[in-house]
């Protein structure tokens, strides 16, 4: 086996004559009991290798057609078969866990259905926070430093299934697709996913409808919170960000704040709410258009004090370096390291140099 992307991630291959290219096992080692994904047969090397790692106390199958050899391993190490519900009948042996979508199988180690892919139970399995996925079937690496839809002869609906690879998309940190069969993409992978896409001709993936998305729920403290839908990731964007905000009654979308390098658009596409900004407040009502310049004249926050929702179109460039700053806090957000700081911590230059 070779260490592949992480220090506690081993991968082997099997070459395959008739699709000519490799069919690829997974094993992920931890403290906790290492895992196998998609085995596949092990030569004698590679087996004394498992054995020196710890074996294997769990075996996740990705579709019903990745059962490869995971009997045999089964049986060398005693591990446990975990599969989605769907294709758990599916099996020759038995499935001792079944998993539903968004089931986290352990720590880390997430389930995405794929429900329109060649098996009925078809999984990815989301890894390091959503920074890298493995995928069986769905997604082949082939040719190789290109993306196909997998197996695409035997899918029911291949436009339908192209389209479910949104759920890769919407995670905004993937950079990893560790796959199955074929090669893998160890960095760049939503733009390996937006190539493949986009070079389709049975759909136009940079298109969505607004009734196509699920509302999701932003979190927060207080009268802060909204439902949101992201556009931008799902359809291709590279240089604009942009999502639709749903603002309840009596809610406050964010604080107060402003951006140093980003430049926004605010359209409030239906009801109505107050803009706050530092030159005072003002009534926003729908058709109305907002320019939000970077620097302080750009700050802005919305707030509901009506009786109905307010929905809004927020658009901006995208600016990976940015830096928002929030006056009623004086916090300073670096996008770039993810980390949010105290203007009053500001340190010299030459703090703790020597």
């Amino acid at each position: 086996m070779k260490q592949a992307l992480f220090d506690d991630l081993y991968t082997w291959s099997v070459f395959d004559e008739e699709k000519q290219f490799d069919f690829n096992g997974f094993l992920w080692v931890r403290a906790e009991g290492n895992i196998l994904i998609d085995p596949v047969p092990m030569s004698a090397g590679d087996a004394a290798q498992l054995d020196a790692l710890g074996g294997a106390a769990l075996i996740v199958l990705t579709n019903r057609d990745h059962e490869r050899d995971a009997a045999a391993l089964q049986e060398r190490t005693g591990a446990r078969i975990a599969a989605h519900a769907a294709d758990a009948p599916l099996f020759s042996l038995a499935v001792d866990r079944t998993v539903a979508d968004g089931e986290e199988i352990v720590p880390d180690l997430r389930a995405l259905h794929l429900e329109h892919g060649k098996s009925p139970g078809e999984i990815a399995l989301l890894w390091r926070g959503g920074r890298a996925a493995f995928i069986g079937d769905f997604i082949w690496g082939h040719p190789v430093g290109a993306l196909t839809l997998g197996a695409e002869h035997a899918l029911a609906d291949p436009a339908r299934a192209a389209l479910q690879v949104r759920k890769l998309l919407a995670l905004p940190r993937l950079d990893a697709l560790l796959l199955g069969d074929g090669h893998s993409v160890c960095r760049g992978a939503r733009d390996a996913l937006l190539a493949m896409l986009e070079a389709r001709t049975d759909i136009y993936s940079n298109r969505i409808n607004l009734d196509e998305m699920a509302w999701q729920t932003r979190e927060a403290p207080g009268d802060f919170g909204y439902v949101f839908k992201d556009i931008d990731p799902l359809i291709g964007a590279r240089r604009l960000g942009y999502q639709v905000v749903r603002l309840d009654p009596g809610k406050q979308g964010f604080p107060l704040h402003f951006h140093h390098y980003e430049e926004e658009l605010g359209v409030v596409l239906a009801g109505t709410c107050t803009l706050r900004t530092s030159r005072g407040d003002f009534g926003l009502r729908a058709g109305d258009f907002i320019a939000y310049p970077p620097g302080p004249n750009g700050d802005h926050q919305y707030v509901n004090e009506g009786a109905a929702p307010c929905t809004l179109l927020l658009l901006s460039d995208i600016a990976n370096g940015d830096v928002s700053e929030y006056p009623n806090s004086d916090k300073v957000n670096m996008r770039r390291v993810r980390r949010i700081f105290r203007n009053e911590d500001a340190v010299d230059y030459w703090d703790r140099e020597s």
